[in-house]
C-alpha cells in the first residue's frame, strides 16, 4: 500500500514537472523568437541603411563629376568617357563592365561589380552607361529619388535618380541612375537566416534541459511537504486510533457483561476518561502546531523569562522529586531577561524540553536549568544526566510524532510532539532550538530567543 501511495505521488509530481517544463519551453520559445525576429529586422535595417548611404555617397559623386561635363543641349563631350572607366556613349563600343583604366584613379565602390551607373535623356532615353547594368528591370519612375526595383529574374537592385541641370541657366539635361545589387545583401540575409533556423532547435533543446532542471528544483520542496503531510496524516491518524480503540473496546466489553456493578462502572468510566484526556491533549497539540504554522499575528506581550522558568521550576518539583532526580534552576535575579511574545507558548516552550529531560533521566540523576544573557540574546539551557541520544536519532527528534523510545513513550502518554511544539514555538518567537548529545552522557538542549529591545 505504502508502494502504491509513492508510486503515484512519484507520477502526480513527474507528470507535474513535465508540464511545467513545457510551459516553460513554450514561453521562452515564444519570447527567442520574438527576439531573433527583433534581431534580424536589427541586422536588415543596419544594412539596408549602410548600403543606402554608400549608394548616395557614389551617386553624389558621380552626379557631380557629370553635371561639370554635359553641355547644354544634353549631349556629353567626348571626354566625359575618360571620367569614368568603360563609361559607354550610346552607340559607342565599350570595354568589358568596370574594366579598370590606367591613366585615372578612382574610388574602389566604383569599379565594384554591384554597381552600375546610367545616364538618361529627359524623355528617359538611356544616353551613357557603365558597369554591369542589368538587364529588363522593372519600369523606372524618375519622379521617385530611392527605388527598388528587381530584373527578369526577380534579382534586387537598390538605385538612387539625380536630376542633371546645366551649370550656366539649370536646365534639365538629364538624369543619372546610380545602382547596385543586392544579391550579397540578400545572401548574407539567407545565412543569418539559415544559422537562426538551426540555432532554435537546439536553443529549445538546451532550454528544455534547463526547464526540466528548474522544475525539479522548484518541486523538490513541495513534493517534501507534501510527503510531510502525509506522513503527518498518517501519524496523527495512528495516535487518533490507538485512544479510539481503546475506548471502544471498553464499551463493548462492558455492554456484552449482562449486569455491571458499580466498581466495573467506575473502572470503564476511568478508563474512557483517560483516554478522552489522552485524546484531548493529543487534538490541542495538534491546533497549536497549526496555529504556530500559520504565524497568526496575535498580539504580544513583554514576558519575564526568570518568572517563566522559576514557574517551571515550582511546577515541576513534586515531579522531580517522585523519580528522585534534583533539578537545579540558575538565573540571574536582575536585570530582568525581557522577551516579546506569549508567555503561555514561552511556558509551554521551556516545560516541554524540562518535560523530555525528566523522562530520560534515571533516578538519582540531575537536570540543570540555565538562563543567560548572551549578546542580546537570552539563551536557556536544559543539561541533564540521561541517556544521551543516538548521533542518528538526533536529526530527526524535533519531527512530528518521532519518538526514540516508542514503547516507553505509549507507557508515558507521549504522542512525540513535545519537542516539535517546542521547536515550533522558538521559531515563532524568532529563536532557535538546538541539541548536543552523546550515548550514556547525558543531552543539553540550547534555546536562544532575541531579547526585547
Amino acid at each position: 500500500m505504502v508502494w502504491d501511495t509513492g508510486s503515484k505521488l512519484n507520477r502526480l509530481f513527474r507528470r507535474s514537472r513535465w508540464q511545467l517544463t513545457g510551459w516553460y519551453t513554450a514561453v521562452m520559445a515564444v519570447v527567442l523568437a520574438i527576439t531573433a525576429f527583433g534581431m534580424y529586422e536589427a541586422i536588415a535595417h543596419a544594412h539596408r541603411v549602410t548600403a543606402d548611404r554608400e549608394l548616395k555617397s557614389v551617386a553624389e559623386a558621380v552626379h557631380d563629376t557629370l553635371e561639370k561635363s554635359l553641355t547644354a543641349n544634353g549631349q556629353s563631350d567626348r571626354q566625359s568617357s575618360q571620367l569614368l572607366p568603360s563609361f559607354c556613349l550610346a552607340g559607342d563600343p565599350c570595354l568589358a563592365p568596370f574594366e579598370k583604366s590606367h591613366s585615372h584613379d578612382h574610388p574602389e565602390e566604383l569599379y565594384s561589380s554591384h554597381y552600375y551607373i546610367q545616364v538618361l535623356s529627359p524623355n528617359g532615353q538611356v544616353i551613357a552607361s557603365t558597369g554591369d547594368s542589368p538587364q529588363e528591370l522593372s519600369r523606372l519612375n524618375p519622379a521617385i529619388r530611392w527605388q527598388t526595383v528587381r530584373d527578369e529574374l526577380k534579382q534586387p537592385y537598390r538605385q538612387i535618380i539625380l536630376p542633371l541641370y546645366t551649370l550656366d541657366d539649370q536646365q534639365l539635361v538629364g538624369r543619372v541612375v546610380v545602382g547596385r545589387s543586392l544579391k550579397d545583401f540578400t545572401v548574407y540575409l539567407a545565412t543569418v537566416r539559415r544559422n537562426m533556423a538551426l540555432g532554435f532547435p537546439l536553443a529549445l533543446v538546451l532550454i528544455g534541459a534547463a526547464g526540466w532542471w528548474l522544475a525539479g528544483v522548484v518541486l523538490e520542496p513541495v513534493q517534501i511537504s507534501y510527503r510531510n503531510i502525509q506522513q503527518f496524516t498518517a501519524d496523527a491518524a495512528h495516535e487518533l486510533r490507538t485512544p479510539l480503540a481503546a475506548v471502544q473496546a471498553t464499551t463493548e466489553s462492558v455492554v456484552r457483561l449482562p449486569h455491571i456493578s458499580d466498581a466495573e462502572a467506575r473502572d470503564t468510566l476511568q478508563v474512557i476518561a483517560r483516554q478522552n484526556h489522552r485524546l484531548t491533549r493529543l487534538v490541542n497539540d495538534l491546533l497549536l502546531l497549526s496555529r504556530l504554522d500559520l504565524q497568526n499575528s496575535t498580539p504580544r506581550l513583554a514576558c519575564c523569562l526568570q518568572d517563566i522558568l522559576k514557574n517551571i521550576e515550582e511546577e515541576m518539583a513534586a515531579l522531580f522529586l517522585a523519580k528522585g532526580i534534583m533539578l537545579v534552576l540558575d538565573q540571574p535575579l536582575t536585570p530582568p531577561l525581557i522577551v516579546t511574545g506569549q508567555a503561555e507558548q514561552l511556558y509551554r516552550l521551556v516545560l516541554n524540553v524540562v518535560s523530555n529531560a525528566l523522562q530520560h533521566t534515571p533516578a538519582h540523576g540531575t537536570v540543570i536549568l540555565r538562563l543567560k544573557n548572551l549578546d542580546k540574546q537570552a539563551l536557556i539551557t536544559v543539561e541533564d544526566t540521561g541517556v544521551g541520544i543516538h548521533p542518528e536519532d538526533q536529526p530527526r527528534i524535533f519531527d512530528r510524532f518521532y519518538r526514540i523510545e516508542k514503547d516507553r513513550s505509549r507507557q508515558s502518554g507521549g504522542a512525540g510532539l513535545g519537542l516539535s511544539i517546542a521547536l515550533a514555538i522558538a521559531q515563532a518567537h524568532g529563536g532557535s532550538i538546538h541539541v548536543k548529545s552523546a550515548v550514556s552522557q547525558g543531552s543539553r538542549f540550547t534555546i536562544k530567543l532575541p531579547l526585547a529591545s
